[in-house]
C-alpha cells in the first residue's frame, strides 16, 4: 500500500482564537437583517464566489452608492483580487472618511501586508459596523495580537463585550479563550523580543522518516531543552506544542476547544502560555500557544512553527544546505543582498491571509489564491473549482480515489496525477492534485481560496519569503 502524503499542520485559523468554526462567522441578529443588501448577505453567509460575482455585476452601475462600493470591495478582497479592493476602499474614504466597511477592508489588506500597527487604526473604526462589527472585532482581535499589547486587548475585549451586550448576543469563545490567555501578563506584551538579529543561520532537521520532506527547527522552550518543530507556513499560529510536550513543560491550561482541518474528525485544543521561546540569540517572552492532540503529534514531544513567528523575520529555507537563515524584518536589503538575481526562478507576490498564499495556476484553471504550505506533500485543489475548471478537461480515467493524512487523520479524496502549476512564469510540470472540500476552511478564514500547494514546489529551489515586502522568490541552486 502506498503511503498517503501528509498534510501535517493544517490547523490554519481553526481554533488558536476563533473557538469552534461557527463562531467565527459573523452572523447578525434578526434586528439588522432588513437592512443588508443582498451581496452583503452574500459575504455574511461566507458566499464568497457568488459575491464576488454579483460585485461584478454591481459594479458596472455608474451610480453605485458607497455602501454598496464598499461591499463589493469586501467581496474582491475575499476572492482574492487585493488591488482592486484597495482602489474601491480609498474611493469610498475619499468621499466618507469614517465608512466602518471601507475601514473593514483597509485593516484587512494592511494585514495581509504584515502591519499590524496600521491594520489596528482601520479596525478600531471598522467595529462601528451594524453588519460587520463581528468580522471587524475578530480581524482587529488578531491585529493586536499580533501586535502584542495587552493593554491593546484588554481594552479591545471591553470594546466588544459592550458591543456584543447591546446586540443580547454572547461574546465569541475566541475573546474569553484569549482574554484568560492573557490575564496572568497585565501591562506586559505578548511575543516581547529580547536580543538583536542581523542574520542568523538556524539548522534544519530533517524528519526521520525519509518519506515525510517535512523540515524541522529546534526551540528551547522555557529554558528546560530543546524540541523540534516543523516549518509549517500554512499555520497561522506561532507556535502549537504536542499535549506530550506541553505536560513534560508543566504547562497550566487556560481554555479548551476544538479544531477542524484535514482528516476526519475534529481535534481536541488547549491554551497555554510559554515564559520564554528561544531561537539561536533571539528570545521571545510571554508566548501564547495551542496544544493540540492533532494526529502527527501522537506519541511525540515536538511543535509546529507557523506563520506569525515566520512573518517577524525575512525568512530563506535551503533544504539542500539544511539551512533557515533569518534576517531583521525591517532590513529586507540584507535579503536581497543573500540572492543572486540571475539565478531567480519565480519572484512573485505572497500575501498573508493568516497563513502564507500566493496566486497560482493549476491544470490551466484560472490564476487563483491558494494556501503555500511548507509542511505538505502534495496539492489540494477546492472541489467546486475542481468541478468548474479541472474535471469537464480532464479524462475521468485519470480521476482516481486516494487516500491522504492530515491533523485529524487518514480520509479518501480524489486525485489527479501530471497536472501543470504555473507560479508566475515558473511551471512545474507533472504534479499531482487532490480535490479536497475548502468550504469550511474557507468560512474560518473569512477568504475564498482554491486550494493548497505543498513543498514539493518549494524545496527544490532557495525559498525566500520576503515577509517585509509581501514576495515570495525560488533561486535556483547553483548548478542545478
Amino acid at each position: 500500500m502506498n503511503a498517503r502524503p501528509l498534510i501535517p499542520g493544517f490547523l490554519l485559523l481553526l481554533t488558536l482564537l476563533c473557538g469552534p468554526p461557527s463562531e467565527g462567522r459573523p452572523a447578525q441578529p434578526a434586528a439588522h437583517q432588513g437592512g443588508i443588501t443582498w451581496l452583503e448577505q452574500l459575504l455574511l453567509a461566507d458566499s464568497f464566489v457568488e459575491a464576488g460575482k454579483l460585485a461584478a455585476e454591481a459594479l458596472t452601475d455608474p451610480a453605485a452608492d458607497r455602501r454598496t462600493l464598499a461591499a463589493c470591495g469586501l467581496a474582491l478582497l475575499k476572492t482574492g483580487r487585493v488591488a482592486e479592493a484597495e482602489a474601491l476602499f480609498d474611493r469610498v474614504i475619499a468621499v466618507e472618511p469614517d465608512h466602518p466597511e471601507a475601514h473593514l477592508g483597509l485593516g484587512r489588506i494592511d494585514r495581509i501586508r504584515n502591519d499590524p500597527e496600521a491594520a489596528i487604526c482601520h479596525l478600531r473604526r471598522a467595529v462601528r459596523s451594524d453588519v460587520f462589527y463581528g468580522e471587524a472585532f475578530h480581524q482587529l482581535w488578531r491585529a493586536a495580537w499580533d501586535h502584542g499589547r495587552v493593554c491593546d486587548l484588554l481594552d479591545i475585549y471591553e470594546r466588544a463585550e459592550e458591543c456584543y451586550r447591546r446586540r443580547s448576543r454572547p461574546l465569541p469563545s475566541w475573546f474569553t479563550n484569549g482574554l484568560t490567555q492573557i490575564g496572568r501578563i497585565p501591562g506586559e506584551r505578548l511575543f516581547k523580543t529580547e536580543g538583536r538579529l542581523a542574520h542568523m543561520a538556524v539548522p534544519l532537521l530533517e524528519n526521520a522518516d525519509p518519506r515525510i520532506r517535512i523540515r524541522m527547527i529546534a526551540l528551547r522552550l522555557n529554558g528546560q531543552g530543546e524540541y523540534p518543530f516543523d516549518i509549517d507556513s500554512a499555520s497561522a499560529d506561532f507556535l502549537t506544542i504536542s499535549p506530550l510536550l506541553a505536560e513534560e513543560l508543566g504547562l497550566v491550561t487556560t481554555g479548551r476547544s476544538t479544531a477542524t482541518g484535514v482528516g476526519t474528525g475534529e481535534a481536541a485544543v488547549r491554551f497555554a502560555m510559554l515564559d520564554k521561546v528561544e531561537l539561536g540569540e533571539i528570545a521571545f517572552r510571554n508566548v501564547p500557544v495551542m496544544v493540540s492532540d492533532i494526529h502527527p503529534f501522537r506519541g511525540l514531544k515536538k511543535g509546529l512553527l507557523g506563520t506569525a513567528l515566520l512573518k517577524r523575520f525575512n525568512v530563506t529555507i535551503d533544504v539542500d544546505a539544511k539551512t533557515m537563515d533569518l534576517y531583521p524584518l525591517e532590513r529586507p536589503d540584507l535579503l536581497a543582498a543573500a540572492i543572486d538575481r540571475a539565478a531567480v526562478a519565480a519572484d512573485v507576490p505572497l500575501y498573508l491571509f493568516d497563513a502564507t498564499v500566493v496566486e497560482a495556476a493549476v491544470g490551466g484553471a484560472p490564476a487563483a489564491l491558494y494556501i503555500l504550505d511548507s509542511a505538505a506533500a502534495t496539492n489540494l485543489v477546492d472541489g467546486g473549482f475542481f468541478a468548474e475548471h479541472l474535471k469537464p478537461k480532464i479524462d475521468p480515467a485519470r480521476v482516481v480515489r486516494s487516500g491522504i493524512r492530515g491533523a485529524q487523520g487518514a480520509q479518501y479524496v480524489n486525485r489527479v496525477d501530471g497536472l501543470p502549476v504555473a507560479l508566475g512564469s515558473l511551471v512545474f510540470d507533472g504534479q499531482t492534485v487532490h480535490e479536497f472540500p475548502m468550504e469550511e476552511l474557507n468560512a474560518i478564514g473569512g477568504r475564498y481560496l482554491a486550494g493548497l500547494l505543498g513543498n514539493p514546489l518549494l524545496w527544490p529551489y532557495r525559498v525566500h519569503m520576503d515577509f517585509r515586502n509581501g514576495r515570495l522568490i525560488l533561486e535556483k541552486r547553483s548548478g542545478s
